[in-house]
C-alpha cells in the first residue's frame, strides 16, 4: 500500500512539473521570428533546452510568460554571469538563444 501511494505521488509531482514547462507552438516561433528575423524553431529548441538545463541550477524557473521582454533583457545578462562564475557554461550565442526564448515566449 507504502508502495502505490510513493508512486501515486512521484506520477503527481511529475505531471505538476512537467506542466510548468513551455510547449512551443507555430505561433510562437511566427511571433519569435517577426521578432528577431531568421529565428527559427530549431534556435527556439535550443534556448529553450539551454533554460531549462541553466535557469534552475540556483532557483526555480520561471514562466517565460511570468516576465516582460524588458525584464527578461535586464535579468539574463547578469545571471549568465553567475552561471559563469565557477566555471564558463554558456557562451554569448547561448546566452543570446536563451535571452530570444524568454523573450519570444514572454509575448504569450
Amino acid at each position: 500500500m507504502k508502495k502505490i501511494a510513493v508512486l501515486v505521488t512521484t506520477v503527481a509531482l511529475a505531471g505538476c512539473f512537467a506542466s510548468k514547462k513551455a510547449e512551443i507552438g507555430q505561433a510562437d516561433v511566427e511571433r519569435g521570428a517577426a521578432k528577431f528575423p531568421g529565428y527559427n524553431v530549431a534556435d527556439m529548441m535550443e534556448g529553450k533546452k539551454l533554460y531549462e538545463a541553466n535557469c534552475g541550477t540556483c532557483h526555480a524557473l520561471k514562466k517565460p510568460s511570468a516576465e516582460s521582454e524588458a525584464t527578461w533583457r535586464a535579468m539574463v545578462p547578469p545571471m549568465v554571469k553567475k552561471v559563469n562564475q565557477n566555471s564558463k557554461v554558456l557562451d554569448a550565442h547561448a546566452e543570446e538563444l536563451i535571452l530570444k526564448y524568454v523573450v519570444t515566449m514572454s509575448g504569450r
